[in-house]
């Protein structure tokens, strides 16, 4: 009779470490400045996203809308838009990318909705919208109009996102020799959108379909374009002195740094804040 073979006992896979929980103002803030506005018209929120299984706050949703300033309402745009952002992406259980598109599109629904409920008003409301989903190893994000997403990674600041306003347009003609380098700062049209979030359908979106892989001692930085009175060099210097504090306090140090600046025509500003660590 064959004798049997003495089995060998099976290797385990390693277990991946357990995702790490971001801590409240030392990993992540946000902070809102009002500038030469007569109103604040910016909106934000972090949501926790967690899977079920992981510890609370180890995945972010944070979301900024930017109310349009020209239009009926632009405070109660942003508010209904990031709410109504944030609440789709937690009722639906699609992939991840496809949920941020879903929570797009009830967010731009719900202003159209609102909007029809007052037909008094001369325009539609409107707002920008930027929303980024951060664990600590993957970012994706989802963006309407010009609120910018940053990534600062070793020493360089880098926008994630598209720029929903005329500004690429016109910074393109002044690299053609079409305009003067002072003609397209000062080019009156510079700040109109292409697109925003009205209610109508949406003709720009810029969005991950796969996750952008991030890395320890990345900061990212989602914020209205209030942050644009600072120049990438300014911002690249500052956040090089963040790498060693907290989130609260560099969310505090852009802020001081544009009433620093004290523009004449300030907008408003918000920025949040995520540290990878």
């Amino acid at each position: 009779m064959a004798s049997l073979a003495k089995s060998e006992p099976v290797a385990l896979p390693p277990s991946l470490p357990a995702p790490v929980p971001f801590i409240q103002e030392q990993d992540f803030a946000a902070r809102q400045y009002r500038g030469r506005r007569d109103h604040q018209e910016d909106y934000h929120a972090f949501a926790d996203t967690s899977e079920p299984d992981d510890e609370p706050l180890t995945r972010l949703l944070l979301v900024v809308g930017d109310g349009l300033g020209a239009h009926s309402g632009g405070n109660v745009a942003s508010f209904l838009a990031v709410g109504s952002f944030i609440k789709s992406f937690h009722d639906n259980e699609l992939s991840i990318s496809w949920r941020m598109r879903v929570a797009l599109e009830a967010a731009n629904e719900t202003l159209g909705i609102m909007s029809s409920r007052m037909p008094d008003m001369e325009l539609t409301m409107g707002t920008t919208l930027v929303a980024a989903l951060v664990s600590n190893k993957t970012l994706y994000w989802i963006s309407v109009g010009d609120s910018p997403l940053f990534l600062f990674r070793e020493g360089k600041i880098h926008r994630l996102n598209a720029d929903h306003s005329l500004t690429p347009i016109i910074e393109e003609r002044v690299r053609k020799g079409e305009l003067t380098a002072e003609e397209g700062a000062n080019h009156p049209e510079r700040h109109v959108l292409q697109s925003a979030l009205l209610g109508h359908p949406l003709t720009l979106v810029d969005t991950t379909t796969e996750p952008f892989n991030l890395q320890k001692g990345d900061i990212i930085i989602g914020a209205s374009d209030g942050i644009l009175t600072l120049s990438e060099r300014q911002m690249e210097e500052m956040l090089s002195f963040g790498r060693h504090t907290t989130a609260d306090k560099i969310a505090d140090a852009i802020i001081f740094a544009i009433r620093r600046v004290n523009a004449e025509r300030q907008d408003n500003v918000t920025v949040g804040v995520v540290k990878i660590s």
